[in-house]
């Protein structure tokens, strides 16, 4: 049960830290606002690492920086396929990959389930996609690259879950914190090689940027480091599977605070999506 807990509350601040992070790309550029937010959420994990400790083993720096060159590729390809689109397509299909890879990966490892445990895995990841798949006016089909980009995202983004999840027991949070410091320095000098770029261009003036996106940047940051600690507990606590597939439901987190704070209503298809959720991990808890 405590690892069906930790892996919804993984989703749900996953998804918080992408409301966050969108909400401060309205005023501040996407990549300027992950590679802020990644230091932020550096500097958030580190002050845990003082309470949860972190233990920098040779396998802690090699599962941790593999985790953190897989999370640079991951969020490049899924920004690129969110920009091309539609989002609706794209980013559902994205989640349902990167669960899909640590389940063959578990299963692999000799993670095994009863029926009843298989058929409720299996529709979380229906759930995954009916959460993320927001219906609008934009229903065209992707393009090949945009599929074969969500498709690496979601590689991407599975990969990282498998790393932090193969990191020795006994590290603490020294996985998550190398895990964010390679993902941060790759990102780092993609963002200073676009600067270098820049400067030669002749550069529109801009008003200054009000405080609260820059605090929305913080937020990002820190909520996404929060999920990595919620993943790793959950990881060590119980299955690679279970707690892969219901992160994938991060979606959800967005959702709620877009319907919070945006007035946004809930489509059909997501409501249904949420239900199926919620059932499927009641019975996953006691199959």
């Amino acid at each position: 049960m405590t690892t069906i807990i930790l892996g919804f509350a993984t989703s749900l601040v996953y998804g918080f830290a992408d409301f966050f992070g969108a909400l401060a790309s309205k005023k501040i550029k996407p990549v300027t606002v992950t590679f802020l937010a990644g230091l932020a959420g550096l500097g958030f994990v580190s002050v845990m690492s003082l309470i949860f400790g972190a233990t920098f083993s040779p396998g802690a720096w090699f599962w941790g920086i593999a985790a953190g060159v897989a999370a640079a590729i991951g969020m490049t390809a899924l920004y690129a396929a969110l920009a091309i689109g539609p989002i609706s397509v794209v980013s559902p299909l994205s989640a349902v990959v990167s669960a899909i890879v640590p389940m063959i990966v578990g299963f692999f490892l000799g993670e095994r389930f009863s029926p009843i445990g298989f058929g409720a895995i299996a529709a979380i990841v229906v759930a995954v996609f009916l959460v993320g798949f927001v219906p609008g006016e934009d229903v065209r089909l992707p393009s090949t690259r945009a599929l074969i980009l969500g498709i690496i995202a979601g590689v991407g983004i599975g990969v990282v879950l498998i790393c932090v999840d193969q990191a020795p027991a006994d590290s603490g949070l020294a996985p998550v914190i190398l895990l964010r410091g390679m993902s941060a320095a790759m990102l780092g000098i993609f963002t200073l090689t676009a600067f270098m770029r820049a400067r030669g261009v002749k550069q529109e003036k801009r008003e200054p940027i009000p405080a609260k996106y820059w605090i929305s940047v913080a937020l990002a940051g820190i909520f996404d480091a929060s999920a990595n600690i919620f993943f790793l507990t959950g990881m060590r606590l119980g299955s690679l599977t279970v707690v892969s597939v219901l992160t994938a439901l991060y979606p959800l987190g967005t959702i709620i605070l877009a319907r919070i704070f945006l007035k946004e209503r809930l489509a059909k298809t997501q409501q249904l999506g949420i239900m199926i959720a919620l059932l499927s991990s009641a019975i996953l808890a006691v199959a």
